[in-house]
């Protein structure tokens, strides 16, 4: 039967892949399908080249092509691929998943050999190198007319923005500002229980800054902890990095599904009891929309946030190569990554600037946020399963 190249078939399947992951098959580890690292792409492959390539030759021959199908972490991808739509007249559908769902379907249809997301913008850079460009399931592309504003540590593989991840806290209890200036004070029994996150095991980005930390910055840690406690840093564990993720996993932090779900419990008015809440810069919009009295922590020793990049992909085996790329390229420019860019997240193209009105005010803090580094994409992969275990481990004892 001949496969039809139809976008509402196409996310009615991408949908059904996710109902049936809902179902445990997350839990299995991805069969190779036949797939072969000898079948890892370079992006001259996939549609036009990048030898005499123009933007407007690129324009041509996407709207030669069929329709799009392309996933993003947010919500803001449908309002994207409208937006795409309208100016290029090329169907395109956005659908949210989240990145170990985006990683597990790219891999489910590469090895179908059929493909129904033509773009992943995937949020969980490390498992997007290794689960989908080393194994030829996905490939990287830097629009060339676009090269030079994108520092060379994002293009590759290309990365489309960074979100950053920081602590909230309610403003109403506190009004003499945020009860918190170390990192290790949310380890303390004040903050027992009273600490709201994601759970680290499903939002990678916590144990990949952990790795981090351990790796290139403990000295830091170390420094905090001494400060905090007036005493040296003494630890059974090899890193004091290690140490402090054991000590808030014993501290009994209340694990939440999204980082919508931390900014209610941080910043929800006429609470009697204080909550600190790690979320994205972007749910800072919610004292708006929702009247929250959320407030950003500023001043927390060794970093008061955590930045976090998100690849562009395309999937090869796309009947839309082109298209795909165009689209890559619509979200590199401040026009394509603009609701993304309102809503508290950061281009990887450095002439788009952040939104004047961006909601949580880390801009005059930049300086306190670390940045995942692209040495670091392997070791962060190789170690997750060990992070992941040792944080559960601590949570249940």
């Amino acid at each position: 039967m001949k496969f039809t190249h139809n976008p509402s078939l196409r996310v009615t399947a991408a949908l059904a892949t996710m109902s049936m992951l809902s179902l445990g098959l997350m839990a299995c580890a991805p069969s190779s399908g036949g797939l072969k690292t000898d079948e890892k792409k370079d992006a001259a492959e996939l549609g036009i080249s990048d030898d005499g390539y123009t933007l407007d030759k690129l324009i041509a021959a996407a709207k030669k092509e069929g329709p799009l199908v392309v996933s993003d972490s947010t919500g803001k991808i449908t309002d994207m691929a409208d937006a795409f739509t309208e100016k290029y007249g090329i169907k395109t559908t956005g659908v949210k998943q989240k990145a170990g769902e985006a990683t597990e379907i790219a891999t489910r249809e590469a090895s179908a050999n059929n493909i129904q997301t033509d773009v992943f913008i995937l949020s969980d850079a490390p498992a997007g190198q290794h689960e989908l460009i080393d194994r030829g399931i996905a490939t990287s592309w830097t629009p060339p007319d676009l090269a030079d504003s994108i520092d060379s540590e994002f293009q590759d593989p290309l990365v489309v923005s960074t979100d950053v991840l920081v602590w909230g806290y309610n403003t109403e209890l506190y009004p003499d500002g945020c009860p918190v200036d170390n990192l290790w004070a949310l380890t303390d029994d004040d903050w027992s229980a009273h600490v709201v996150m994601e759970d680290p095991t499903l939002k990678s980005a916590i144990l990949y800054w952990v790795n981090e930390m351990s790796v290139n910055h403990d000295d830091d840690m170390k420094k905090a902890y001494e400060d905090y406690y007036g005493e040296k840093f003494s630890s059974d564990e090899k890193t004091a990095s290690a140490e402090w993720l054991k000590r808030l996993a014993e501290n009994k932090p209340l694990l939440v599904k999204s980082g919508s779900d931390a900014a209610e419990a941080a910043g929800a008015t006429g609470q009697k009891e204080g909550f600190m809440g790690l979320m994205s810069t972007a749910k800072f919009r919610d004292n708006e929309d929702s009247g929250y009295k959320l407030g950003l922590c500023t001043g927390i020793a060794p970093f008061s946030g955590i930045g976090y990049t998100k690849l562009g992909l395309i999937a090869n085996g796309t009947k839309s190569p082109n298209a795909a790329k165009l689209f890559l390229h619509y979200a590199m420019t401040a026009e394509g990554i603009a609701p993304q860019v309102a809503d508290g997240k950061f281009s990887g193209n450095s002439d788009v600037p952040p939104a004047a009105d961006e909601p949580s005010g880390i801009l005059d803090y930049w300086d306190e946020v670390y940045v995942a580094e692209r040495k670091m994409l392997d070791s962060d992969f190789t170690s997750l399963p060990e992070w992941s275990d040792f944080w559960t481990a601590a949570n249940h004892s």
